[in-house]
């Protein structure tokens, strides 16, 4: 361990300007096989693309190799290599994507009427939930990140933007790996990949994977390490090539993962010069632990999901392509979840889920044209999702205490809730090449959107919607200029506008107050801009991008909450305002050397929200008001400043050895927890330090490697996600401590 102590002066050093203001990196960087060289960079916005018609933008694309270079293996690391980008987990169901700013308006895991305004895309399969990318990031091809509103190749919910993810496909070359990793508290990973021709015109490819992490929060009351996690998966594939204008790839998956969620009682506040938690809860003859947990029962969770897809490319004559890609995804979920107390109050509680997807999409793209190329195509999508809520109430004399409300002793309070969704939409956008170096892109999407759904609530203020039926026109647009000052250095600029889908208020909140109106949500829509610049320099030892965007999302899709029946219910609210620079530069001085800075300067404001939901430091004080104004305040979870500092150094180590030193520095600043900007749930900033170092070589007719790292090396508290409760405590999802780890693998 001997380079520890250079690494971490590296990369304090380096990060010292933790005011600098970095944006997302547009590089692919490779790893070499043999002897070190400089990364091969690859800016997005050059001719030749993975698709012909994406257009130049402040895109953080991310090749496989640098994902295991980098230890990453989750979306919720992804923000590390990807600035701008937060990833908040809850629990598989509750997982929240935003860029810039904007995604998810602030929706809880039982109101199921309203998806993301970032999208998640697997092999071009759009998954309606981000906890649908069940294999992590394992065996990826790509990664692409992908800010602003993106609905006229994407679709109708990424007016956010859009996490576009490619895996690897089967080889006619054999080819294998296997990794197996062990770290602190239980930690183990185990991966296997074979790929390889089944005949002459088929290859196939198999993934395996199981990972366990043990928990790394004592449960005071149970002497439990709680907030682990246990997952299998399978994913196959064959690829069918039996002539050269045709192909035919299909994937299966199929995964279970069981998890100990867990939440961490951060603080408690006073109201009016009493903390009224702490006296509620010993009352009750409760004792709670702040800063820890201690609780008479414990959460489980567990997710069994798969799905399968298949996709078709035909070359036609005149050098088209025609692509065909259909899929069907489940996705089932059952929590078993309790009260944080170490008194019985509830157990055995959550929502039920189960999704089903299914899509069918069919794209032509022209050849490449002197003067024009376009892109054309369908896309219908179904979804058909339903819950069923269970609260099981403790009977007994402390819950009484607790709840201020003896009506609920020993009640099961049920919910059913549905939402039957349709989607059809046509396509088209195409590049006028007007010059060898100037490019006008212009696209559309016009797509029609049907929605059902119905909500029963029993045994606590009940309620039946009825049937549900909402039908919405969805319209995107995207237009861009694209200049090449020198052969290495662009500029461009990108106007955009897209639609995201209409919701149904699935709760009983709303109705019981405003009426059945509002049990309809507007389709929520976002204007953007962008202007960058993207260049090279010096034999490409020196790359930076950098670009200025702005968006505006109107009528604002999020929740509030009915305090006398305790619901959150979905609102459209006014508007926001996400506006700032995004940049990213790449050094290599030297051979087998390399450091990155890219983040992100963000102001992200309300512009109009003059019916949010009050905080907890409000609506405890007495005669609250209904509604509060957040105008002109901060956007929640959109920290002002994000960036990654990243340094690499390999070299040959002699006797056939190479050998690498690494250290990433990852940075946010504060940000505000939940959609109503209470104080109380404002998440410090934090940076988080990775370091790593290994050697590899050559044996047999492969390549080994072993690797050592250490993640939050400098042991940081911190937390992803906060809450507050009914009482002013707050609950935090805490971030890993210190992990030492290694990881052994072989390439064949």
């Amino acid at each position: 361990m001997k380079y520890l102590p250079s690494l971490i002066y590296l990369a304090v050093a380096l990060a010292s300007t933790q005011g600098f203001a970095a944006t997302t990196d547009t590089e692919e960087k490779t790893a070499s096989d043999t002897a070190p060289r400089l990364k091969t960079v690859r800016v997005e916005g050059q001719r030749q693309q993975q698709d012909p018609q994406r257009t130049p933008s402040a895109a953080t694309v991310i090749a496989g190799e640098e994902l295991q270079r980098q230890g990453i293996q989750s979306l919720e690391d992804l923000p590390q290599l990807a600035p701008g980008l937060d990833v908040a987990v809850v629990d598989p169901f509750d997982t929240r994507l935003t860029i810039r700013g904007i995604g998810d308006g602030g929706g809880t895991e039982i109101n199921i009427g309203m998806p993301s305004s970032v999208g998640l895309f697997l092999d071009n399969v759009y998954l309606s939930r981000p906890g649908m990318l069940s294999n992590d990031l394992l065996d990826i091809e790509n990664a692409t990140v992908l800010a602003g509103p993106q609905g006229t190749l994407y679709g109708y919910s990424t007016t956010g933007g859009a996490i576009d993810i490619q895996t690897r496909k089967p080889t006619f070359e054999p080819e294998g790996s296997i990794r197996q990793s062990f770290g602190q508290r239980g930690h183990t990973q185990t991966q296997a990949m074979f790929s390889g021709p089944l005949s002459e015109t088929l290859a196939g490819r198999i993934n395996l994977s199981h990972s366990e992490r043990g928990g790394y929060v004592k449960n005071r009351y149970s002497g439990h390490d709680l907030g682990g996690s246990i997952k299998d998966g399978v994913r196959g594939q064959l690829l069918w090539v039996p002539a050269d204008d045709f192909s035919l790839r299909l994937i299966a998956d199929w995964n279970d993962a069981r998890n100990a969620p867990v939440a961490v009682l951060e603080s408690t506040n006073l109201t009016n010069g009493r903390d009224l938690f702490l006296e509620r809860a010993r009352a009750a003859g409760a004792n709670p632990v702040i800063g820890g947990v201690n609780t008479d029962d414990e959460n489980h969770t567990r997710l069994q999901q798969g799905g399968v897809s298949a996709e078709a490319n035909w070359a036609l004559a005149g050098g088209y392509n025609l692509r065909s890609t259909t899929a069907f995804r489940y996705f089932g979920y059952k929590p078993s979840t309790t009260d944080t107390l170490d008194i019985p109050l509830y157990s055995n509680s959550g929502a039920d889920v189960r999704d089903r997807i299914w899509s069918q999409e069919i794209r032509l793209d022209s050849p490449r044209g002197e003067h024009f190329d376009y892109a054309l195509g369908a896309l219908y999508f179904g979804e058909n999702l339903d819950t069923y809520a269970h609260d099981y109430y403790a009977d007994n004399d402390q819950a009484p205490i607790w709840y201020g409300n003896r009506n609920l002793n020993g009640k099961l309070v049920q919910r059913w809730g549905e939402i039957d969704e349709r989607i059809f939409s046509l396509f088209t956008q195409g590049t006028w090449h007007v010059t060898d170096k100037f490019d006008i892109t212009a696209g559309v999407r016009g797509t029609h959107q049907r929605k059902a759904g119905s909500f029963v609530r029993v045994n606590r203020n009940d309620f039946d919607s009825g049937d549900l039926v909402q039908r919405k026109f969805l319209p995107s647009g995207l237009l861009n200029f694209s200049y090449w000052f020198q052969p290495e250095l662009q500029g461009y600029l990108t106007l955009g506008y897209g639609e995201k889908a209409g919701g149904l208020n699935i709760s009983s909140g709303a109705a019981n107050r405003a009426g059945m109106d509002s049990l309809f949500i507007l389709p929520e829509s976002t204007r953007g801009a962008e202007l960058g610049l993207k260049g090279k320099w010096f034999e490409q030892r020196l790359s930076a991008d950098v670009a200025l965007f702005w968006s505006r999302v109107k009528d604002f899709q999020t929740n509030a909450y009915d305090e006398e029946f305790q619901t959150s219910y979905l609102i459209n609210a006014g508007s926001i305002r996400s506006r700032g620079i995004a940049a990213s530069i790449g050094l290599y001085p030297v051979e087998g050397l390399s450091l990155n800075l890219d983040g992100t300067l963000l102001d992200a404001s309300y512009m109009e929200f003059d019916n949010a939901r009050c905080p907890a430091e409000v609506t405890l004080r007495g005669n609250a008001p209904a509604t509060c104004d957040l105008s002109g305040e901060q956007v929640f979870r959109s920290p002002k400043v994000t960036y990654n500092l990243t340094s690499r150094y390999d070299w040959r180590a002699g006797d056939g050895l190479d050998a690498f030193l690494q250290a990433r520095w990852s940075y946010r600043s504060w940000a505000y927890g939940t959609v109503d900007n209470s104080r109380y749930t404002r998440i410090p900033g934090y940076g988080l330090l990775n370091l790593s170092a290994g050697l590899g070589g050559q044996y047999g007719d492969g390549r080994w490697n072993a690797s050592v790292w250490l993640n939050n090396a400098l042991d940081k508290t911190y937390y992803r996600t906060l809450s507050a409760g009914s009482y002013g405590e707050v609950y935090g999802n805490r971030g890993e401590p210190r992990t030492l780890g290694v990881t052994l693998g072989y390439d064949f």
